[in-house]
């Protein structure tokens, strides 16, 4: 089992000291809670403040000062800084701080590209014998990356993200998240942010591997949520609904390659 308590973060945009202090006052809150790994969505410390987003150098750091602080292991995402480059990313650090794993975002939304630079892998992340991986908001549309991942052996996807909202907005985070968790027959997470000083969504949902809702956050305020996920349920249900032994993965790459004609 692995057991995940997932914080639907309200963020103001820019205020690095004051979301850093609110997401350690959340760690607080919760690392009684008997969790494994503790989960925070996308750009939680910068935000879409995007010229503090460029000054901010330390987000990695602070997630692993916060994590070894409090001896928990902890997902999150962040503004990330390398040879220059700036990348919308969202990582694993475990209870000592150590890095793990971490993910570049590779659908970057409108503005983003201006300032973020985009990712071009994707990786499965072993922790506690479970192999977890992450995309991020956007890259919820694309079953492409995800069928990748489940293809490396995948057990959950975690996808931190800053869903807005609108007309049918939140239906579509959520049923893009039960799709992702059936067409593939894992388990999901999309990890939205709650209200802040931009309105989001809401709508953190944890989808089991045949697609139904396991828990959520039925709210655009900032929330909480822990679940503990099956990897017997996984099985259960593949046993069940046989898609993926019905998989025809040389006949998909076959119909990709082909010019579109008449039959």
């Amino acid at each position: 089992m692995l057991k995940v308590g997932i914080v639907q973060l309200s963020v103001e945009e820019g205020k690095i000291e004051e979301n850093l202090l609110h997401m350690e006052e959340m760690i607080k809150k919760y690392k009684d809670e008997s969790i494994d790994l503790l989960c925070f969505p996308e750009l939680c410390i910068s935000g879409y403040d995007y010229d503090v987003a460029e000054q901010s150098f330390e987000e990695e750091r602070s997630i692993q000062a916060l994590a070894a602080k409090y001896h928990l292991a902890i997902l999150a995402g962040i503004s990330l800084r390398e040879e220059g480059e700036m990348y919308d990313a969202a990582g694993i650090w475990d209870e000592h701080g150590v890095r793990l794993g971490i993910y570049r975002k590779i659908h970057l939304w409108e503005t983003e590209n201006g300032v973020f630079n985009q990712g071009d892998q994707i990786s499965v992340i072993p922790f506690k014998e479970w192999k977890i991986g992450i995309l991020i908001c956007a890259d919820l549309a694309f079953p492409q990356v995800s069928s990748v991942l489940k293809q490396r052996g995948c057990d959950v996807i975690f996808y931190p993200s800053a869903w807005g909202r609108g007309p049918g907005f939140a239906e579509l985070f959520v049923n893009c998240g039960r799709i992702r968790a059936a067409e593939n027959q894992i388990y999901t997470v999309v990890l939205n942010r709650g209200d802040g000083d931009r309105e989001y969504c809401g709508s953190t949902t944890v989808s089991n591997p045949d697609g139904t809702v396991l828990a959520s956050i039925e709210d655009t305020k900032e929330g909480f949520v822990k679940v503990v996920l099956e990897k017997k349920k996984i099985a259960e249900i593949r046993k069940t609904i046989a898609w993926t032994d019905m998989r025809q993965e040389a006949l998909y790459k076959k119909l990709e390659s082909e010019e579109n004609g008449y039959g």
